[in-house]
């Protein structure tokens, strides 16, 4: 028998429940009744098919390919970490539209093709945008290592496989307000400048020898995420008397 993909047969759970309307209270109050675990990625094979054939025979009317494409698209937009603002701009340059439900069919499987081929962000950036949702969410280290530990049963964060980050991620981002991680890196790194006395040369120096851009705001996550923790790794110095006025107008 082959092997079951279990990010494939769950992101296929994630459109169904989708479909059913389901919340993620109901689903795991379904789990709980049924296989006695909290979260999805308990279930073994067995339970996890087994789950998935029984939201596929759910007496619900069948949805239309329309409303399927959509639903697909969304678990691609989550996988991705898109925010609704990243949805609405790409719909308006591509199709001049400015939502789902205008698209056509063939827009709509023309737009899930396109972030199908879109890879997953890596791991490290994952990592961070989890490390933000839970701060802003004001979660203790000791409440994020209970929550990895129950119910992915590993002890940190960096041992979490893709889906799991992506999984967990989805479950911190609802209940999280609206900042992106983009922001929150740019808000860091302005502690950390301030820490280390830099000016706005240095920094633009920095930037330009080692990304060939002027400004942090054209920076990606990634880099954003490696300048950040290059600024941390410096030492402390004396901070310059004119460094805040001076960047008050950055």
């Amino acid at each position: 028998m082959e092997p079951v993909n279990f990010s494939e047969v769950i992101a296929q759970t994630d459109v169904e429940m989708q479909r059913l309307g389901w919340t993620i209270d109901q689903g795991r109050e379904h789990l709980i009744k049924n296989y006695g675990k909290r979260s999805r990625t308990l279930l073994t094979e067995v339970e996890l098919l087994d789950f998935l054939q029984y939201l596929y025979l759910v007496s619900q009317p069948t949805p239309t390919l329309h409303e399927i494409l959509i639903a697909k698209i969304k678990v691609e937009m989550q996988r991705l970490d898109w925010i609704t603002d990243q949805g609405q701009e790409h719909l308006k340059n591509y199709y001049e539209k400015r939502s789902l439900t205008l698209l056509t069919e063939v827009e709509l499987l023309d737009f899930l093709q396109y972030l199908v081929s879109q890879p997953t962000p890596p791991l490290e950036i994952l990592i961070a945008k989890i490390n933000v949702e839970t701060e802003r969410l004001g979660w203790t280290t000791e409440q994020r290592q209970k929550r990895v530990k129950n119910y992915y049963e590993k002890r940190s964060l960096s041992l979490l496989t893709e889906f799991e980050l992506l999984h967990f991620l989805q479950y911190l981002a609802p209940q999280s307000a609206s900042l992106t991680l983009h922001e929150i890196l740019i808000a860091k790194i302005n502690v950390e400048m301030q820490r280390l006395g830099w000016t706005r040369e240095q920094e633009r120096e920095h930037l330009k020898k080692n990304y060939e851009k002027r400004s942090r705001t054209l920076l990606t996550e990634v880099e954003l995420l490696e300048f950040f923790q290059y600024l941390v790794s410096q030492p402390t110095i004396e901070s310059s008397t004119d460094f805040d006025a001076e960047y008050e107008e950055f």
